[in-house]
Parts: structure tokens; C-alpha cells; sequence
């Protein structure tokens, strides 16, 4: 079917123009070939400069000082008491007894019909402290008092209840039904002898000791004090002995005992000991060594991708050959390779790691165990940095750190190569910018000239066509 453009002459023109463009238009195809290789060329270096950022994630992991410092404590007993270590504990044995866990304690009112039961308005002022053995209270200086006021409107057991909790004065209250009633609960959040309840109260009906309204709430076990509540659980603190040393704690979560070490009492059991070890956590070692590892053969992985040549097909992949990523792989190998002696060791072959015949790392976690349990051997000395004056000299891990920086920092190797790329893909979008200008005046001007020849053409065939009228219309001669 012929179009519009050619309905005087005939002719194809649309499929003329097409064709003249397709000509016209290879440089501007082979333009659009080139940036896709520069974007493949540009995303290639961002899959490889991620790769070495998780490396050196791991490498800068290996110069922390916590992972060489770890420690381990292990409870024989572990009914006993959970416990745990930091990297300030020191190395030994211990012989634990825990005679009594801390408790906070609970007072309970007495019972009430319902929990709709109005009690009474005015205040409650609650406190903390600790109730002596000759009957007097010594108030906790590091808890103040709360004061809590009990409207008329709200004073019921369940609207008391409820202001206790709101007003944060670190105490909970419940409601309780025992069968004969339902009794207000208050118990201290903290536990300890320092943490022992006293509720004084400000009845609104004037006597403020009776067990009437809201007095029925007072609660001071000290020498002439009023107990119209009563202790259902005493305020207790922990009690152990470490190494015969006797330790009093108002809580069970006992971790200024012991430096670096955490003890949290479950159970009491007077008279019975238990031994705590603490000694060296090589794991943090051991799983650090393995991610430098991986992450290292991830890298190896990337490379090899982005750059392997398959012989087999003649094809070589986006980076093959570019001397980029050649000098990536060649100066990360060697420092693995390099020998670097400190802490008794002299290379990382010597801790387990070594590369194998396909060019990836290998942990050899029995070879690694040896030289952690090795006394002449230091492992974070081998990493770490030597001291000296008036600097210290950068060890291992800082110079195979400060090495991948200068590849991925924002001014470093890939990052240079990747401007570069960014640089002749916009001087590519300027290129074809003015390709597609020029192509589309070109197509106008094609257009132009074979309208011209249309109208031309067709102007001749119908003068044509009027001479052929004519000439047929002539008397002929017999």
C-alpha cells in the first residue's frame, strides 16, 4: 500500500527516506553502542568498588582491639546464676555461692468487695528506703518521694490503682482476688533493703492513721509506725561469696563484683559453691579471619567475572584486559602475600590463611587454633601497629586498610576511573545531541526534495496524460 507522501509519482517515498536514514543514521548507532559499553564499563567498576568496601569492612574489623580481647565465662552450676564476660575480665577460677537472691518487696491491702470499692480521697506519698534493726528508716537519697493525690471522684480501688501506676513512682499496683476479696498489691520495681516501702497518707477525713478511707493504705514498718497494709514479700538484697569474700548487692544483676565479668543470680543455694572460669574467647578471632576470607574470595570472584577472557568463544568480558583492575588485583594479593613479622608470626600462612592453586583463600582453622593457643605467639600484635616515638609505625591491617582506601575513597583509583567514564559519556550525550539534530534536519531535507520531485512528477504525468488526450483525439489518415 503506498502512502501519502509518492501518491502523485508513485513512488515508495517513505520507504526511500527510511532507507537514506538508516545510511545516515550508523554513526549514530554505533555512538549508541559506545555508550552502553562506557555504562556497562561504568557499572562494572561500581560492582568492583563495592566489593572491595565489604573487604575492607572486614579488614577493618581485624583492628579493633575488642576481637583479640574477648573473654568467656562459663558457670558450673548453671542453675545458679547466667553469667558473662567483657574485654576487661581477666583470665582465672572462682568459687561461687549464692546464699540469697535480692527481692523487692510487695504489701498488699486488706480485702474489698469490689474493685469499684471506694476507698477515699487525698494523698499517698510513697518512698524508698531502708528499715534498720532498731526500728528506725533511713531513707534511699537517690529515689525521692512521690506524692500522688486520690480525687473523690476517682477513688475507688481500680481508680487508685491506676493512679499509682500513671504517676511513674516506681512501683506497680495490681489487684489481686484471693477468694475473699480484691486487694491492692504494691511492689517496688527496684530490689534491695534500700528500695523497702513507706506510704504515708494525707486522708481527706482528717485522720490519717486510722483503718478508715485512704489510710486503710499507710504503710511505715518502722518503730511506731502505722501498717494498715501488709509485707506479703520482704525486701531482700543478693548475698553471695566469691573466694570466701562476702558481697552484698540490692540486685541480682551483679556486674562491678567481678571486673569485666556479669553474674545474674537465679537461685539461692547456701552452703554450695560452684567454680566460674573465665578465660580467653578466641571465637571474635576466628570469625573476623573468616570474613576477611570471604570477602576477599568475593572480590576475587568479582574481578574474575569482570574481567575472564573465554577462549573457547574468543569473547572477553566488559573489563578484560583494563589495567585497573589488574592493579586492584595485583596490589591486594601482594600485601596478602608479603611477609610481615610481629607478635612471633611472619606471614598470614603462618595463621592458616594461604592461597590456593585457583587463586582464592583458604582458613585452616586447626593450623589458626595452634598459634592462638602458642604463649609466644600474639595475634593482635601481628595485626596491630608498632609503637615508636614520637608515632607508631602502622601495622598490618592499617596498611592493607590505608591500601583499599586509596581504591575506594571518592578521590581514590576507581573512582578516578569512573569520573573519567562519567566525562566521555556526557561529551557521548553532547555527540549525540547534535547527531539527532543534523539526522533530523537531513530527514526534512529529504522529504523536502522527494515532495519536490513528487509534485513534479506527477505534474508530468498529467500533461502527459492531456498530450496522449490529444493526439488520440486527431483524424486519422487511412
Amino acid at each position: 500500500m503506498i502512502s501519502s507522501p509518492g501518491i502523485g509519482s508513485g513512488l515508495d517515498v517513505d520507504g526511500i527516506i527510511n532507507k537514506l536514514m538508516e545510511l545516515e543514521q550508523r554513526p549514530l548507532t554505533q555512538l549508541n553502542n559506545n555508550k552502553a559499553e562506557q555504562k556497562a564499563q561504568l557499572s562494572a567498576f561500581g560492582s568492583l568498588k563495592s566489593a572491595l568496601s565489604t573487604f575492607q569492612d572486614s579488614v577493618q574489623e581485624l583492628a579493633k582491639p575488642a576481637v583479640f580481647n574477648g573473654y568467656k565465662a562459663a558457670l558450673a552450676d548453671t542453675t545458679m546464676a547466667t553469667v558473662s564476660a567483657s574485654s576487661s575480665a581477666v583470665a582465672g577460677k572462682h568459687d561461687i555461692e549464692v546464699q540469697s537472691t535480692a527481692q523487692s518487696q510487695k504489701i498488699k491491702s486488706e480485702a474489698f468487695a469490689s474493685t469499684d470499692t471506694t476507698i477515699g480521697s487525698g494523698t499517698l506519698t510513697i518512698a524508698f528506703g531502708t528499715y534498720n534493726g532498731d526500728g528506725s528508716f533511713t531513707a534511699n537519697t537517690e529515689k525521692s518521694a512521690k506524692t500522688i493525690t486520690i480525687d473523690s471522684g476517682k477513688s475507688s480501688l481500680a481508680d487508685i490503682r491506676d493512679a499509682i501506676n500513671d504517676a511513674n513512682a516506681d512501683v506497680t499496683a495490681s489487684i489481686v482476688n484471693d477468694g475473699s476479696g480484691n486487694r491492692l498489691v504494691i511492689a517496688s520495681k527496684d530490689s534491695g533493703l534500700a528500695n523497702a516501702l513507706k506510704i504515708t497518707v494525707n486522708d481527706a477525713d482528717g485522720d490519717h492513721t486510722n483503718n478508715a478511707g485512704l489510710s486503710k493504705l499507710a504503710f511505715d514498718a518502722s518503730t511506731g509506725g502505722v501498717t494498715n497494709m501488709t509485707e506479703t514479700v520482704a525486701a531482700k538484697n543478693a548475698i553471695l561469696v566469691i573466694d570466701g569474700i562476702t558481697i552484698q548487692k540490692s540486685s541480682n544483676t551483679i556486674d562491678d563484683a567481678l571486673e569485666g565479668v556479669t553474674l545474674n543470680l537465679l537461685k539461692a543455694e547456701p552452703g554450695t559453691t560452684s567454680t566460674l572460669t573465665v578465660e580467653k574467647d578466641n571465637s571474635s578471632i576466628e570469625e573476623a579471619l573468616k570474613s576477611l576470607v570471604s570477602t576477599y574470595n568475593d572480590l576475587d570472584k568479582t574481578i574474575s567475572k569482570l574481567s575472564r577472557y573465554d577462549s573457547a568463544s574468543n569473547q572477553g568480558s566488559i573489563l578484560t584486559g583494563d589495567s585497573t583492575v589488574r592493579m586492584v588485583q595485583f596490589r591486594v594479593r601482594s600485601m596478602l602475600n608479603e611477609s610481615h613479622s610481629a607478635g612471633g608470626i611472619n606471614s598470614l600462612s603462618e595463621l592458616g590463611i594461604s592461597f590456593q592453586k585457583d587463586g582464592s583463600l583458604a582458613l585452616d582453622s586447626t593450623k589458626l587454633s595452634e598459634v592462638l593457643a602458642d604463649p609466644e605467639k600474639n595475634i593482635s600484635t601481628f595485626f596491630g601497629d608498632i609503637s615508636g616515638t614520637p608515632t607508631s609505625t602502622p601495622g598490618f591491617i592499617t596498611q592493607l586498610d590505608q591500601l583499599v582506601e586509596g581504591m575506594t575513597t571518592s578521590d581514590g583509583l576507581i573512582d578516578s576511573r569512573m569520573d573519567g567514564i562519567d566525562s566521555v559519556l556526557k561529551i557521548m550525550d553532547r555527540r549525540q545531541e547534535s547527531l539527532e539534530y543534523r539526522l533530523g534536519e537531513v530527514e526534512k531535507h529529504l522529504r523536502a526534495q522527494f515532495t519536490a520531485l513528487d509534485t513534479m512528477i506527477a505534474g508530468m504525468t498529467q500533461t502527459s496524460n492531456f498530450l496522449q488526450q490529444q493526439l488520440a483525439s486527431l483524424p486519422r489518415n487511412n
